[in-house]
């Protein structure tokens, strides 16, 4: 890990770059640009990047919109007003697809559904032979149905057209504006807080809100909470920035870590490429994911909810990742890094990390004591004064798996057989940390 603390924030350009790579493969809609040109009739601008999201408003045909990220077919876009929203990528020059529409066909073969055009995309689940699919776009051997509220792709050779239509579900509210409020819902600012005319850091402020003011909640979109203030007036607060009354008393503590939820928090990630190795190519970012979704897939495997802060290869800003672990009442925060020296091959060796002696601590000597067997030295436990361990009220460590810009270490550091061991220790140290009674 490399200046925790201050994330490198590379030029939009690249990060798009890598983003349209990515996308290539879904849909000929992808250029080399951050913008793109609506040549549809009308394309639905929603909420975020599924069917199941509501509708905030609609563009033209010949309207611009910048691009700001892509997730799973659908573009991240900047409207008018500085507001964000998600569109449909097989849209934007196909006017005779539709989101409210769908062709039906039948898979004829099992079929894996990814969230590509591309079988090297992750695979978000299977079809067996017999099933009915809505078929929502299909470009040469690829088809584009509408699955688990999104859009996911399967092979055209998997499924026969019935010739029949049908609609697309959608959602209960379809504007978000229109939500009623829910007045038992209410949060309280825990610090200075903007509040924006929409659901992200580069929305236009409303207005500034001093710390302790109530809010009431209209709803909860992903990491925001749309609410209305006191004076009357709605917008959006990031839900980091409030804490709701009787947070701790919402959730029952877990005794075991079947009955656990566990947030994982794979440091760095999109333009924030966390420390380099020394061949100059690989970044931390990717060996925390890595890593995270192996120690992921084995607390599942024992009974955990496990929820992570990223799962691809996104940015994610500090913030957002111990407000992850508040929101959800965690029974445990972890954080995964690689450290970096200031010479190559000067340091080696890996250190569990905590913040709060109390809170903590307990949960960092369980872990660490845990990591047995590795072939790189350990460290201990040390203080860290970190902002996903600072700002987070749940038990929360950051651990540093080894020296990333050290030849030994990194030569470990990239094996899965390493990394499949450390996601065993960790199942093994929140065993015996519930064990002992450590719970909130």
């Amino acid at each position: 890990m490399k200046h925790i603390g201050q994330l490198k924030k590379w030029p939009l350009i690249i990060l798009l770059a890598v983003l349209f790579g990515v996308g290539a493969a879904t849909t000929s809609v992808m250029a080399n640009t951050q913008y793109m040109t609506v040549k549809a009739d009308t394309v639905n601008v929603r909420l975020g990047p599924g069917l199941a999201y509501g509708i905030m408003g609609q563009v033209k045909s010949g309207n611009q919109l910048t691009i700001i990220g892509a997730k799973n077919s659908w573009y991240q876009v900047r409207l008018a007003g500085n507001r964000i929203g998600w569109v449909a990528s097989w849209l934007v020059d196909q006017s005779e697809a539709a989101t409210t529409r769908a062709k039906v066909a039948t898979v004829n073969q099992p079929v894996n559904v990814r969230e590509y055009a591309s079988q090297d995309a992750k695979q978000l689940g299977s079809l067996n032979a017999g099933v009915s699919v809505k078929v929502v776009y299909q470009e040469g051997n690829w088809t584009q149905i509408a699955y688990n509220n999104t859009a996911a792709w399967i092979t055209s050779s998997s499924i026969q057209l019935t010739g029949k239509t049908t609609n697309l579900a959608q959602p209960a509210q379809a504007n978000l504006t229109q939500t009623q409020s829910n007045p038992s819902l209410k949060v309280t600012t825990n610090t200075t807080t903007n509040l924006r005319n929409a659901a992200g850091i580069n929305a236009p402020v409303v207005e500034k809100l001093d710390k302790g003011t109530e809010l009431t909640v209209i709803k909860q979109q992903d990491d925001w909470y749309q609410v209305t203030a006191p004076d009357g007036k709605t917008g959006f607060v990031a839900s980091w920035t409030v804490s709701a009354p009787n947070d701790g008393q919402t959730k029952k503590a877990a005794t075991k870590l079947s009955e656990a939820t566990i947030v994982l928090d794979p440091g760095h990630g999109g333009s924030d490429t966390g420390a380099i190795a020394n061949d100059g190519s690989d970044y931390e970012k990717t060996y925390t994911l890595k890593t995270a979704d192996l120690v992921a897939n084995a607390l599942r495997a024992a009974g955990a909810n496990v929820i992570m802060t990223r799962t691809t290869d996104k940015f994610v800003d500090l913030a957002p990742r111990p407000a992850t672990a508040n929101n959800a009442h965690a029974d445990a925060f972890i954080s995964f890094h690689f450290d970096s020296s200031p010479s190559k091959n000067s340091a080696s060796g890996f250190t569990t990390y905590y913040y709060s002696s109390k809170k903590d601590l307990p949960l960092a000597k369980s872990i660490n004591r845990a990591l047995t067997g590795l072939p790189l030295k350990n460290r201990g436990v040390a203080f860290g004064n970190f902002e996903v361990l600072r700002d987070n009220n749940q038990p929360a460590i950051l651990n540093e798996m080894g020296y990333i810009n050290n030849d030994k270490d990194f030569k470990y550091i990239k094996d899965p057989t390493y990394q499949s061991k450390i996601a065993t220790d960790i199942v093994n140290g929140l065993n015996a940390y519930f064990k002992a009674g450590n719970h909130q």
